[in-house]
């Protein structure tokens, strides 16, 4: 039986939608996967499906997010300007998100399901993909520190930061692990449309890293799939399937006021998922 792993990509906010392929992909289909794979704010997704959330679950705390609720301004780093820490904190997740949200990082750490949690280790520049067991509160957190708008987190002495300028999505980590098919949700937009300003040019940078990294994986598992077709071994050595969502998410990755437009994306997951599994005879 072919081995699956859910792959949570990175997008900011955008994961609102997610939110809503899970419902349809967990709980009206029944999917079930070997593995998860989380980068950037995704891993808060990972890491209710890791402790065993249904995909209703996770789509109804999305449902009741609150985007005001979540902005904390660095205050004491603003007067440094070009020299400050960030300009946000995630410390609202860590108070209250986390919490209304139901995690339980104990039982996180318990849990039997195999995960990939991805940050970056700017200190010794390393990719590390972290497992449930090594979960704490401070490395979900570094999971979605991206840097300018959030600080690093300080771990065991090491500067950790968010690892979607590395992958915004570790096909590579899901394969090493065995799996034969990749199921990613994929939010980063893919219009090409550069934007203007600081906010636009960040963001377009990270559209750029993110699509381009994504895409170069995708060309090596097809000329994998080709090769071990034709009889050789293959870069992977078996065959790798994508099975791909991909959307263009109304929301922005990380400006967001209105409570109702995460409801509305959510809704948007929801559809687009079961279109999806209809034309996929899932």
């Amino acid at each position: 039986m072919a081995k699956r792993s859910l792959m949570l990509a990175g997008g900011g906010l955008k994961i609102a939608f997610q939110a809503g392929v899970l419902q349809v992909w967990l709980d009206e289909a029944g999917i079930e996967f070997d593995h998860g794979d989380g980068v950037s704010a995704a891993s808060f997704n990972l890491a209710m499906w890791v402790q065993g959330f249904s995909g209703t679950q996770i789509a109804d705390n999305w449902r009741r997010f609150r985007p005001f609720a979540a902005v904390d301004v660095n205050w004491i780093q603003l007067p440094r300007l070009f020299y400050a820490k960030s300009l946000f904190e995630l410390n609202p997740f860590r108070k209250k998100f986390f919490r209304q949200w139901g995690l339980d990082f104990e039982k996180i750490r318990a849990s039997t399901r195999d995960a990939s949690f991805n940050v970056y280790n700017f200190s010794k520049h390393t990719l590390r993909p972290v497992a449930p067991a090594e979960m704490t509160e401070d490395l979900l957190i570094a999971a979605a520190s991206l840097p300018v708008w959030f600080p690093p987190v300080q771990i065991d002495g090491d500067t950790y930061i968010d690892a979607v300028f590395n992958t915004a999505s570790n096909l590579e980590e899901a394969i090493r692990r065995g799996a034969d098919e990749l199921w990613v949700i994929w939010t980063t937009s893919q219009r090409g449309q550069w934007r203007n300003g600081f906010i636009g040019n960040f963001f377009g940078i990270f559209e750029a890293t993110a699509n381009y990294g994504y895409k170069q994986i995708l060309a090596r598992i097809a000329a994998n799939n080709t090769a071990f077709e034709r009889g050789a071994a293959g870069e992977f050595g078996r065959i790798i399937t994508v099975r791909e969502i991909r959307s263009e998410v109304a929301l922005h990755y990380l400006f967001n006021f209105n409570q109702r437009r995460f409801r509305e994306e959510v809704e948007h997951g929801v559809e687009v998922a079961r279109v999806w599994c209809d034309a996929n005879k899932i």
